[in-house]
């Protein structure tokens, strides 16, 4: 970090000009437009940004680099030091006083060149030794943000004219100013803002890079008000808290317009608000930028480019599936061919593509245009996700009759998407006949470049990577964990996809008409030679883009191994052994036919109530084993058999969904009873779907739970 005496150095006109200069290398301009530019103030560098059409976080970058100082794109609130400046001060100059974690006070500002700045705290202090940090205005003006009024201060760089509403409203209504400040925190930098009621007041939180943060807090009532105000922006009911409800509204920031879509639901504690950020001037990317090998690039333009076909792209929610897919969609030549799609909703622009978008609102459901699109006679049509058992069949119907059909679903590899779609009533034959190939993929946060730790592996990430890694790797990063400023002291920055494409040649297509197992598939198309996504992840922990241990629990942990489950429960003894670091001795091969105990295997994350199950369970006499999610049950599966799995469904790495369809790709029988609080019908009806032998909603009665306990054991011994 640099010290004041960074501010000192730029007292100078001359020096602005030299930054000038400096940003004219940096990005191309027009000569009129750098003419213009010299125009502009020292004091007046925000309006740079709407000239050059350059955003304030990359123009605070810039400064940050010539000056020699760190580049803040993101600052907790607690890090706010009070008492130093007042609010009045600070908002005049864009200032703010943070602490730097040292218990030592850091100025970030927005302008190096306020000579004002300067003199003011030249005569403020005397002698002025704090350290210097950069950060966009908007940053700095939300947080400036007062706790108790909601209102943002006067600041020397209003807000944006085109955000929704004039400087004025924002003055008089201080909840028009809360929203908006949230909104300009989260663009460009947040992928969804959740506004969620706790007990005494509400948490703002961001995802970035997959990962939730806290941004902050506000008073129970001012929260309830945000929401409202949300609500009227995207013409949702706010009178009606208890039901969810979806809307959208679009606003434009900078030059760029963002799309926000909303989606309510009612907790325990009031209405919880979730809004997905969407750059709408984003063009996708290529296939290769976002993390496909060259060799997985062309296999996907040969099977997108046939006349007629099934292809299915695959992974869990928030893997980046539809951004796959329009990256590929952009690639094909939509002037030749008539692409048509169905989206709930529209994300990107298509060049020359018929986009549709789902407006249940105006009668405009899924199902209808999924019936009528049939009539358009198009070449190839795009399903923004497989649905249901109507939508997986009619697109299988389109795709057989000459067209190609390209869409998504949400599982977990390519060779579980098979289970999936026997699920959802698609046959064997059709998919054997059908489909072209399946994309398999996963998002996985990249390591900081800045301050990632590069060593030798240890003996356990060694176990991790051998099966899949031809060589012994000499040297793997890790992310820093005290991070630093270019990444926000997280350690990583930005996330990156991992693929397998599952080629449905002859060979596959015979052993899917022949029923075999999702486990002998998998099998079969890695001693193919197949690059699966377990080889995908080890390159790039290879090449020091990813630590071992985001990879194991992301992809590795899934692939089956020599000691794979499905061996274990193919023999009539199994070994015994702890279950997980959280569990007790389960006798590994209990039955009661034998004598033995029935074994229950436990999977829930909240303490407390895997204590009470446990309890429950022991005092009948029931072996339990515990687990906190599934990849804990997984690793338990491994080492023990089991009569019963009872399992939470909302869980962190992976959920009771996800952990169930693993269960049944790697061949393990054990029936799995869900015990969850997830309200809706539709989790009920999906848990049955993927073949829950039970469903049983919190809070537990304790005599109905187990009677239903027992039936679900009497059904497997």
């Amino acid at each position: 970090m640099a010290n004041f005496d960074i501010l000192r150095m730029n007292h100078s006109l001359s020096r602005y000009y030299e930054f000038l200069e400096f940003l004219f290398k940096k990005i191309s301009i027009p000569s009129a437009k750098k003419e213009k530019a010299k125009n502009i103030s020292n004091q007046e560098i925000h309006k740079l940004c709407d000239l050059l059409e350059v955003s304030s976080e990359n123009m605070a970058e810039y400064l940050a680099d010539f000056c020699g100082i760190n580049y803040y794109p993101f600052i907790r609130p607690e890090a706010v030091k009070p008492g130093i400046l007042s609010k009045t001060f600070c908002s005049a100059h864009s200032l703010i006083p943070v602490n730097t974690g040292n218990n030592e006070t850091m100025l970030v500002l927005s302008n190096p060149f306020d000579l004002d700045l300067l003199d003011a705290l030249e005569s403020k202090f005397e002698d002025c030794k704090f350290e210097i940090g950069m950060a966009d205005a908007k940053t700095i003006a939300f947080l400036l943000i007062d706790e108790d009024s909601n209102e943002l201060k006067e600041v020397a760089h209003p807000m944006p004219k085109d955000m929704l509403h004039s400087e004025e409203d924002m003055r008089q209504f201080p909840i028009i100013r809360t929203v908006s400040n949230i909104i300009l925190a989260a663009a460009g930098r947040a992928s969804d803002i959740h506004i969620e009621p706790k007990e005494s007041h509400m948490v703002v939180r961001f995802r970035v890079d997959g990962d939730l943060q806290d941004i902050y807090g506000l008073k129970k009532e001012t929260g309830v008000r945000l929401i409202s105000r949300l609500k009227v922006l995207s013409g949702l009911d706010i009178a009606e808290r208890r039901r969810p409800q979806d809307g959208s509204f679009q606003v434009s920031i900078q030059n760029k317009l963002y799309k926000l879509r909303l989606a309510t639901t009612a907790t325990p504690e009031g209405e919880s608000l979730i809004i997905r950020v969407l750059d709408s001037s984003v063009k996708p990317k290529r296939l290769q930028e976002l993390g496909m090998t060259q060799a997985q690039v062309e296999t996907l333009y040969n099977l997108a480019n046939r006349d007629s076909g099934f292809l299915l792209v695959v992974g869990p929610t928030g893997s980046g599936k539809t951004t796959t897919i329009y990256s590929l969609l952009a690639e094909m030549d939509c002037q030749k061919k008539s692409l048509l799609s169905i989206e709930d909703p529209v994300e990107y622009r298509i060049p020359f593509a018929n986009q549709q978008q789902v407006n249940d609102k105006a009668g405009i459901t899924f199902e209808s245009l999924l019936k009528s699109t049939l009539r358009q006679d198009p070449d190839i049509l795009f399903l923004g996700e497989i649905r249901d058992s109507f939508s997986a069949k009619t697109s299988f119907d389109f795709a057989s009759t000459g067209h190609v059909t390209i869409t998504s679903l949400h599982t977990g590899n390519a060779t579980t998407a098979i289970f999936r779609l026997e699920r959802l009533n698609i046959s064997r034959e059709s998919m054997a006949d059908t489909i072209l190939g399946i994309i398999a993929q996963r998002l996985i946060k990249k390591l900081c470049d800045h301050c990632k730790i590069v060593g030798p592996p240890t003996a356990e990430e060694l176990e991790w990577l051998k099966r899949f890694s031809s060589e012994k790797l000499t040297k793997v990063a890790q992310a820093n964990p005290r991070g630093c400023p270019k990444c926000n002291h997280t350690g990583y920055w930005g996330r990156e996809g991992v693929y397998e494409i599952m080629k449905f040649d002859s060979e596959i297509a015979d052993k899917i008409r022949a029923h075999k197992s999702i486990s002998e598939i998998r099998t079969f198309i890695e001693q193919q030679g197949n690059y699966l996504m377990s080889h995908h992840a080890v390159d790039k922990v290879r090449e020091l883009k990813f630590s071992p241990k985001d990879v194991y629990e992301k992809v590795l942990v899934e692939e089956p191994t020599a000691a794979d489950p499905a061996e274990n429960f193919s023999e009539p003894e199994a070994s015994t052994g702890e279950a997980s670091v959280h569990s007790k001795k389960a006798a590994g091969s209990s039955r009661v036919e034998n004598g033995h105990k029935p074994s229950i295997l436990v999977v829930e994350d909240d303490r407390d109530m895997q204590a009470l199950i446990a309890l429950y369970l022991q005092k009948q006499g029931y072996e339990t084993a515990l687990a906190q999610d599934g990849v804990e049950a997984l690793l338990a599966l491994g080492q023990n058999r089991f009569d019963l799995i009872i399992s939470d469904i909302n869980m962190p790495n992976f959920d009771g969904f996800k952990l169930l369809e693993m269960i049944s790709q790697k061949g393990i029988k054990t029936p799995v009873l869900f015990l969850t609080g997830q309200a809706g019908d539709e989790y009920e009806v999906k848990g049955f779907e993927l073949g829950a032998v039970d469903y049983i909603r919190k809070p537990v009665q304790k005599e109905i739970f187990l009677a239903r306990v027992k039936k679900a054991l009497k059904g497997s011994l």
